[in-house]
């Protein structure tokens, strides 16, 4: 039940409970007043019968009709009018009497009528003001609990079941504790994680720089330096100087993507069209590494011509899926050994795309494999130039392709990794 629907359902009993407490009270007032006024009946029906009686008695030559006729209020003469009223007069039973007998209803029902709404009225009053006192226990509660929130105390929980406007504030205050919970841990988690990013970073960019800074000091100290050393130099210098901007647009490209910045293009894409062009892609460093990259049929089938494969259609952003494939591909080559052979595979079904690259290489080692998308995570194997966030920045653009990667591999014969994407 959602919370409106309780609020609503609250709302509506208050107003039926209000309206049955008044409805039992108008029943208990008509009731109380009906036996009143019975009562009262009763004792003039008894009154009228002994007047008949003392009448027959005292009146024989009275007929029946006259009697019944005088006892209903027929009309009578004046004369005879006039003579019942002075002899009622003479011993007492006056105009003053007679008012007196109703006054005396009267008083009985507007006493019955003041109990019933005495009665019922403190009750209800009493039900108010338990009400109250526990309405105000519980408001102290939350103002208690708020002191606690404002000491930085969020693993609290009040615990009411109960379906009312306090317990709901009570629900809505412990979920947004729980969110104030979530997003300080989740802050010291980040700011953690930042801490050591800038460490990681700080500690990939001490090696280039001093490298710089040495070949640097070397020319300027030596005026004399023969051209093709200084042009070794040189060349280092803009070697390292090439991979701290390799790895500045690096980092650039994972801060966009956290920051959600990126906004992925939801247009029609071949997949195998993307992975033909990682390959062309990276064809120098295949070549300079001595790997080649083969297509197969599917992993562990014939190789084949990738231009006899059926297209791969799907939706996203083209640009950057081949920014993470290249990533892939590139981590492969770079773990095969000279003369292997990296193997890619494409899959086509009605629910999901999937293009799988498998190496021939050291494989990844057990214990680092939980690991290999983590930011600047380094396994036992990792080249000694490696940084680390190829592969995270890999995942995090397939994952935000709405795609998955995931990794298998064996110690010596090779690392296989398959990149899936829901059509």
């Amino acid at each position: 039940m959602t919370k409106n629907k309780i609020s609503t359902k609250n709302y509506h009993l208050k107003w039926l409970s209000a309206a049955a407490f008044l409805l039992l009270l108008a029943i208990l007032l008509m009731f109380g007043n009906v036996v009143l006024v019975r009562d009262y009946r009763l004792e003039e029906k008894k009154y009228i019968e002994e007047l008949v009686g003392i009448i027959r008695t005292n009146a024989p030559n009275l007929s029946d009709s006259e009697l019944i006729q005088l006892v209903r209020g027929g009309t009578v003469s004046k004369g005879t009018w006039e003579e019942g009223k002075s002899l009622l007069t003479k011993y007492g039973f006056d105009d003053d009497y007679f008012a007196e007998k109703g006054n005396e209803l009267l008083r009985r029902l507007i006493w019955y009528n003041a109990a019933i709404i005495v009665i019922t009225g403190g009750g209800f009053f009493l039900v108010y003001v338990f009400h109250r006192r526990r309405v105000r226990r519980r408001v102290e509660e939350l103002q208690e609990y708020f002191e606690e929130l404002n000491k930085g105390t969020y693993n609290l929980d009040i615990g009411y079941s109960e379906e009312n406007e306090l317990s709901m504030l009570q629900s809505d205050i412990f979920k947004v504790t729980q969110l104030l919970r979530t997003a300080v841990d989740e802050s010291r988690k980040k700011s953690d994680e930042m801490t050591r990013w800038l460490a990681d970073i700080s500690h990939q960019l001490k090696t280039p720089i001093a490298s710089i800074r040495i070949n640097l000091d070397n020319m300027i100290d030596d005026p004399d330096m023969p051209p093709e050393l200084r042009k070794e130099f040189l060349k280092e210098c803009s070697m390292q100087l090439e991979w701290i901007s390799s790895l500045v647009q690096t980092l650039l490209k994972l801060a966009r993507i956290d920051a959600g910045a990126v906004e992925m293009k939801n247009e029609e894409m071949d997949l195998l069209e993307v992975a033909r062009e990682a390959e062309k892609k990276l064809g120098i460093l295949s070549e300079i590494a001595g790997v080649s990259i083969v297509w197969e049929e599917e992993p562990g089938g014939e190789e084949v011509d990738p231009a006899t494969l059926p297209k791969a259609v799907m939706t996203g952003d083209a640009a950057w899926q081949l920014e993470a494939i290249s990533n892939i591909l590139k981590n492969c080559i770079e773990h095969s050994r000279a003369g292997s052979k990296v193997y890619l595979s494409m899959r086509s079904t009605s629910v999901f795309k999937e293009l799988t690259i498998r190496d021939e290489g050291e494989g990844i080692p057990e214990e680092d494999l939980p690991h290999i998308f983590e930011r600047f995570y380094r396994a036992k194997n990792a080249k000694r130039e490696s940084v680390g966030i190829g592969l995270s920045l890999a995942s995090g653009i397939v994952e935000a392709g709405e795609g998955k990667v995931l990794v298998s591999s064996t110690r010596g014969k090779g690392s296989t990794f398959v990149i899936r994407y829901l059509t």
